[in-house]
């Protein structure tokens, strides 16, 4: 018993790490994963409460945005302005009337997944703003907040679960993969006889430098596994 744990207890010690790691990471993120969000200005909003009708997104560096929920209409208010967004088709295209507090009109529509814009004249707005130091740079008769901004917001179908969580699960199986190929001498042996490295040698036998090069690549995996969960956020 002294001697399996002796072989076998560093190996025990990780995977309980990893899964105590794992709960905690879970339970600190769930709302990360699941609560869907849109960018208004490189702002990132998310769903604060509802009262009635009226669904209020906030965000930690900008004013709140109010959606008040009127069947197939939206008004949505930013910093005490209002802006109607209307839809007036789902199919084939789904089409949108947007209308500002200063009387102007635009149409938005979803093409291939994508919102685009036109105005009364029926001219095209850039899909993209320049951006500069984080910070979106609005051009020469362009709206502060563009007719594709306030569709999103009014519609939570255009919203967005953020992050990649499957990159975590990813991230487990690649450091367990580099322990296993750091720590056991008998899966580098396996790794060796799977590879069919013993066909092109005249002495079937891993050599020195071949453990060596396992234990530095099973390092660089564990490496890239925590490089790997990172990416997920």
């Amino acid at each position: 018993m002294n001697s399996l744990f002796k072989k076998h207890g560093p190996t025990l010690i990780m995977l309980a790490c990893l899964a105590v790691l794992s709960i905690i990471v879970g339970i600190s993120s769930k709302s990360y994963f699941t609560q869907p969000v849109f960018y208004i200005d490189q702002h990132k909003y998310g769903s604060d409460h509802e009262d009635g009708t009226t669904i209020t997104y906030r965000s930690q560096d900008a004013v709140p945005i109010q959606v008040q929920v009127e069947q197939h209409k939206r008004i949505v208010t930013i910093d005490e302005q209002k802006y109607t967004v209307t839809q007036t088709a789902s199919k084939p295209i789904a089409t949108y009337n947007v209308f500002y507090p200063q009387g102007n009109k635009y149409e938005v529509e979803q093409q291939h997944g994508t919102l685009l814009s036109y105005d009364e004249k029926g001219h095209m707005a850039p899909p993209q703003s320049d951006v500069l130091n984080g910070e979106r740079i609005i051009a020469e008769g362009e709206e502060q907040y563009t007719p594709v901004m306030l569709v999103t917001a009014a519609f939570p179908e255009y919203h967005e679960k953020p992050g990649m969580p499957a990159f975590l699960f990813l991230a487990i199986a690649v450091f367990i993969y580099g322990w296993c190929t750091f720590y056991y001498e008998s899966f580098q042996r396996a790794l060796f006889w799977i590879s069919f490295q013993w066909v092109w040698v005249n002495n079937p036998e891993p050599s020195d430098f071949y453990y060596v090069m396992c234990k530095i690549g099973g390092i660089l995996c564990m490496l890239l596994a925590i490089w790997t969960a990172f990416q997920a956020f």
